[in-house]
């Protein structure tokens, strides 16, 4: 039988399952579309809102004191709890030993090359932290049996390339988006109520940035501050003592609004006039393609994942420094004087988010399993490979 036509048995290993953090998402849209057709499972510590029709759960014990603890007492059980049966056991970075494909939403040293560049140095807790992962991690993404990576981002698959060796049997397939949640037409049902209660003024530029406050923040504070009457929302669960002390230094407390997470996120893309988000690494960046599929001007950094989709001046403002303010405040300046380029490169970006659906994910990570599943067939497995 053509392994295209045979009905595969697959787990999925992933720390939590829910549809609001990326690697969940992710898990998420993969499993809700491959459970029609095949034998689905999902090993996770917690399932929150989850669609049991067709798919069977397991838990997965972990101490969740910190991140540190929760990946190190996860990958164990997890490991111990997954049986060899499966045709194919897709882990979510490093979550698991016993996988033969593997999806690599982040890079651990990549992200601290990045820390040691922005602030010069890294903390005990983050040395510590490297110590004990970015071996496992390299474990976990180069060792022989993981014989498919799947990237979310060339910038990963670089970054897998550079600190762990791994070039072959990798394959960049970016995230989807769900482009009618996040769809330009939520304007006409969000604008004017959430507008006024986040204190935007009619015709005020309302700038918007989304997730946690370490990935820019400050820098996207200071930025609005030089750019006269516009107005920056930050929505975040993140503690907000330190960014609040950061836009009363910069003379913009009136200016900049803090507001917690909210399940909704597509109401504030629908308010906004230019999303914001200056990371210093970011492996994809989900925020940015919902912010793009809800026509909204994105300025980011050439480090997020989700800038190769964005054509700098088209469809998006491209920074060449993360956290340089000069950069930022000057693509802030030229969309919040001019609507009509705001409108312009809004249209153009979702057109370019458009086609990464995650049917189109779902379609590429099938195909991704196919070939482990024939190479396996022929008892042939690929380099790297078991």
């Amino acid at each position: 039988m053509p392994t295209s036509d045979r009905r595969l048995r697959i787990a999925f290993v992933v720390i939590d399952y829910n549809r609001h953090m990326g690697h969940s998402r992710y898990v998420a849209e993969l499993a809700s579309r491959f459970k029609g057709d095949h034998e689905v499972h999902v090993f996770a510590n917690t399932f929150e809102e989850p669609d049991p029709a067709g798919i069977t759960y397991h838990h997965v014990p972990a101490w969740r004191a910190n991140a540190l603890s929760t990946i190190l007492t996860f990958v164990l059980p997890a490991t111990a709890l997954v049986p060899s049966r499966f045709d194919i056991v897709h882990a979510q970075g490093l979550c698991g030993l016993r996988h033969n494909v593997a999806t690599a939403h982040f890079c651990q040293p990549g992200w601290y090359d990045a820390l040691v560049r922005a602030n010069g140095a890294l903390t005990w807790r983050q040395l510590l932290s490297r110590a004990l992962i970015t071996p496992l991690e390299r474990l976990a993404l180069a060792k022989r049996s993981t014989q498919r990576v799947i990237a979310i981002s060339d910038l990963i698959r670089r970054d897998l390339a550079q600190f762990f060796g791994r070039a072959d049997g990798v394959q960049v397939i970016y995230h989807g988006v769900d482009s009618e949640l996040f769809h330009p037409r939520n304007r006409m049902l969000c604008w004017d109520r959430l507008r006024s209660e986040l204190g935007a003024a009619p015709g005020q530029c309302l700038a918007l940035f989304v997730g946690n406050l370490q990935k820019g923040a400050a820098a996207a504070i200071r930025a609005a501050a030089r750019v006269a009457g516009v107005r920056l929302v930050l929505v975040s669960g993140s503690n907000t003592d330190a960014d609040r002390a950061i836009a009363r230094a910069e003379g913009a407390a009136d200016r900049v609004v803090f507001h917690t997470f909210s399940r909704h996120i597509e109401q504030f893309f629908a308010a906004a006039d230019v999303f914001i988000f200056p990371t210093i690494y970011e492996p994809y960046g989900m925020v940015i393609s919902e912010a793009m599929a809800s026509g909204l001007p994105v300025i980011t950094s050439r480090a997020a994942g989700a800038a190769e989709l964005i054509d700098h001046g088209e469809s998006g403002w491209l920074t060449a420094d993360s956290w340089n303010v000069d950069q930022i405040a000057e693509g802030l300046r030229a969309l919040a004087s001019a609507p009509d380029l705001r409108s312009r490169m809004g249209a153009a970006a979702r057109a370019a988010i458009e086609k990464y659906t995650w049917d189109r994910v779902a379609a590429q990570t099938m195909a991704v399993y196919h070939e482990v599943v024939a190479q396996a067939d022929r008892g042939n497995p690929p380099k790297g490979g078991r």
